[in-house]
């Protein structure tokens, strides 16, 4: 299948891609550029010397199914009274380093070694010169996982907010539904939780994509699935759970 995009909105016909970049009407990447209220920067999203640079438009590319989606929704008459947000956008690992001494034997091979590894340094320790390599210890997320997928944007987290500031399973369910008969995707995850301290029922959709290239030519799986506290409930169905009255 092939993704027809407004020009103004293709990556593609950018010089260079912002969290300015407009992927949507009224929509930019910067809707998507971390979690709600902690948003971040391209310049963040890989760790360096471990994760490389950030492929902006690839990222952009699959985004641009995203804010398709969010358009969809935000158009249609049967959520007035709600407010789609990004509650789980474009993923940054934790970038945590250690640094490693590696004896080198003399100046010149422990500045060679330094120079070879991203973020090296060289000096002379208590027994001699020395390379010091820095040791990435964060987090690799799973291949595939959501976490994986978030990193380039295949994978985004919604939420359907009432007037009263919270999630609304009810309609969160009506949305899912809705979006699984009018748009495209990969996977289309109901998640209910009662992780909330109050123990309230909450509930986001996870909207998983297929990494779009710049032909913009795309396949999807649409597969479906249900959630509860982390356990799967259904697959290929999307179950409504009800709060405890």
């Amino acid at each position: 299948m092939k993704i027809l995009v407004d020009p103004q909105y293709n990556p593609e016909f950018e010089t260079r891609i912002t969290s300015s970049t407009k992927i949507g009407p009224g929509i930019t990447c910067a809707k998507f550029l971390g979690a709600r209220g902690s948003r971040t920067q391209f310049e963040k999203l890989y760790a360096p010397g471990f994760f490389g640079s950030a492929d902006r438009k690839q990222i952009a590319r699959n985004l641009v199914l995203h804010a398709n989606a969010m358009k969809v929704a935000i158009g249609s008459p049967l959520f007035p009274q709600h407010r789609l947000i990004v509650s789980e956008g474009i993923y940054e690992p934790n970038p945590k380093f250690e640094t490693q001494e590696i004896p080198a034997g003399s100046e010149e091979a422990a500045k060679k070694l330094a120079k070879g590894n991203a973020g090296g340094s060289y000096g002379n320790g208590p027994d001699g010169w020395v390379a010091r390599i820095p040791l990435y210890i964060g987090e690799r997320p799973t291949p595939n996982s959501v976490n994986d997928l978030r990193r380039t944007g295949r994978s985004i987290v919604y939420q359907l907010i009432d007037k009263n500031g919270k999630t609304d399973p009810q309609k969160t369910f009506d949305l899912a539904v809705f979006w699984k008969d009018y748009i495209d995707y990969d996977s289309l995850i109901l998640d209910y939780d009662t992780f909330d301290p109050s123990g309230e029922l909450t509930c986001q959709i996870v909207l998983n994509m297929p990494e779009v290239p710049s032909t913009f030519e795309v396949s999807f799986e649409y597969n479906l699935a249900t959630t509860y506290n982390g356990e799967l409930q259904a697959f290929n169905e999307l179950l409504e759970i009800l709060p405890d009255d």
